[in-house]
């Protein structure tokens, strides 16, 4: 499943929250609703969304009005907003490019770009002895004519204990990780994904 569909899925049971939001969208005050994540764990659902205003002359009742939509089902509802004006200086900005899906647009927002982010994966097997670490190597590089954990996660390696992988991808590796109790950091990339 892509992360595309990853996204959609999410988000298919609160679908008519989401046509909700959408009639939003159509106040004059507001450019767009953004939804960055849904958890809708029983008794624990919560939302992250963002609202982005034209300006700072906007209707304080929109914001009672999103939080109302979700009180119903009883999501916790967390709303950021941005002003057309200073959405690039936010850094709100930037995860609204990496997670958010446009209500306006029905679309996720770095498929519309045609942007990816991508997770550099830097491990450290200090904890692991000789043979440890030749299985842990088999395990998520695979061996001759055997594919490893990291191509069922379309990753790749790059140098030696860093591995590159689409952003979804990333609580997977974590959990593989954790398994093997290999320490290990993380940056966060923008790809442009340009055509020749």
């Amino acid at each position: 499943m892509s992360y595309v569909d990853n996204k959609h899925s999410m988000f298919l049971n609160i679908k008519s929250e989401i046509k909700q939001l959408k009639e939003i969208c159509k106040e004059k005050e507001v450019i767009d609703i953004i939804l960055l994540q849904y958890s809708g764990k029983e008794k624990t659902s919560k939302i992250n969304l963002a609202i982005i205003f034209k300006d700072n002359n906007h209707d304080k009742n929109i914001l009672v009005k999103v939080k109302e939509i979700f009180n119903k089902k009883q999501i916790k509802v967390n709303i950021m907003f941005l002003l057309a004006d200073d959405m690039f200086k936010d850094s709100l900005y930037l995860k609204l490019i990496q997670n958010g899906f446009s209500i306006k647009n029905n679309k996720i927002i770095n498929k519309t770009l045609n942007v990816e982010t991508i997770i550099l994966l830097t491990y450290d097997l200090k904890t692991l002895n000789h043979s440890k670490k030749t299985l842990f190597g088999y395990a998520l590089k695979g061996r001759t004519g055997q594919k490893g954990f990291l191509d069922s996660l379309n990753g790749n390696v790059v140098g030696r204990n860093n591995v590159l992988i689409p952003i979804n991808g990333l609580d997977e590796l974590k959990d593989f990780l954790n398994t093997w109790q290999i320490k290990y950091s993380i940056q966060k990339f923008m790809r442009i994904n340009e055509e020749s």
